[in-house]
């Protein structure tokens, strides 16, 4: 890549753009740890961590995602050569979304084994997932072994096959949790509600990641030369923290609409016929049969000052699961 035959706006450019979006997307992932901590979850220990290790990896990108934007457009402000370098927060992403997707990657490949109970659909996002770090850490280390810009346009191959590894985890993801979760409808209303927004939520979470990495690998791919594909690769590890934190705070509305929702009306109601006669004539006796349905909701417990049970309404019965 040379400043010559490339010019400044689409090597600084998108630079500029991928640090304010990255920027936007941790203020968004702040803002989804502050109403997790105001939900008053009561998770596990290995959650916390979870959530812990996600955030400080967060943090400490976005950081190092400024220190680069200012190496080049503040201590090298006089110096076009200095564009001819790549930094080590340049070349260090791939590590970074790697630290932040595997985690996530496989804790919801686990809420698939919990929906499916089949192992195999586990070992088969870990593989992706796994695979997907293993070819980011080599491209972060010909990235950091080679430390001109130019010489990263060899590096292309693994960062497509790195970034592909990530589009096929993270679609497999989306459309396991899918499938299973359709298969929980029961035809209850209340709980097909609550199954559908859970879909329409993971749907929400998991589009944006799949699409930025398609459009990383695309712009990587079709224009080596520039850092087009910058734009999209620096928010991608954000999204996968907010993708985490929705699921995690869905459960809180999930919950309340299990608490607060009205009965079905799919129950059945027999009267008794009346005589024909007005002496044996009496008040009409109804049977009412309910039909209790046993559904997995994947929520964790919640401190309230309500029962942590949801107790049947209606004619089903929710049995609330731990993540």
């Amino acid at each position: 890549m040379s400043t010559a035959t490339v010019g400044y706006d689409l090597l600084v450019g998108p630079l500029l753009i991928g640090v304010i979006l990255n920027a936007l997307a941790f203020g968004v992932c702040f803002m989804q740890l502050v109403t997790y901590a105001l939900s008053g979850f009561s998770d596990r220990w290995m959650i916390i961590v979870l959530i812990v290790w996600v955030y400080a990896i967060d943090a400490f990108q976005v950081g190092s995602s400024v220190s680069m934007l200012w190496k080049y457009v503040v201590t090298n402000f006089a110096n076009p050569q200095a564009l001819q370098s790549a930094p080590w927060e340049y070349a260090s992403l791939p590590i970074f979304s790697a630290l932040a997707s595997v985690p996530i990657q496989h804790y919801m490949a686990y809420r698939i084994f919990r929906f499916s109970r089949k192992p195999f659909f586990f070992g088969l996002v870990s593989i992706l997932s796994l695979a997907q770090a293993a070819t980011g850490c080599v491209s972060a280390y010909l990235g950091l072994t080679n430390t001109t810009i130019a010489s990263h346009v060899n590096i292309i191959p693994v960062a497509d096959a790195w970034l592909a590894c990530g589009v096929a985890c993270d679609t497999t993801i989306t459309v396991l949790l899918i499938y299973y979760l359709s298969k929980s409808r029961t035809g209850f209303e209340r709980t097909d509600s609550i199954i559908a927004r859970i879909c329409r939520t993971t749907v929400e979470a998991a589009v944006p990641v799949t699409i930025l990495c398609i459009l990383d690998l695309s712009f990587l791919t079709s224009t080596p030369n520039n850092n087009l594909h910058y734009m999209f690769a620096l928010p991608v590890g954000r999204l996968y923290t907010n993708t985490l934190m929705s699921t995690l705070n869905e459960r809180k509305v999930l919950r309340s609409h299990l608490e607060n929702s009205t009965p079905n009306r799919g129950g059945i109601s027999l009267n008794a016929m009346n005589p024909t006669s007005s002496r044996f004539q009496r008040s009409p006796a109804q049977v009412h049969i309910a039909v209790e349905q046993a559904v997995d909701v994947q929520m964790d417990s919640i401190k309230s000052t309500k029962s942590t049970k949801a107790s049947p309404i209606g004619d089903e019965k929710y049995y609330v699961m731990p993540c």
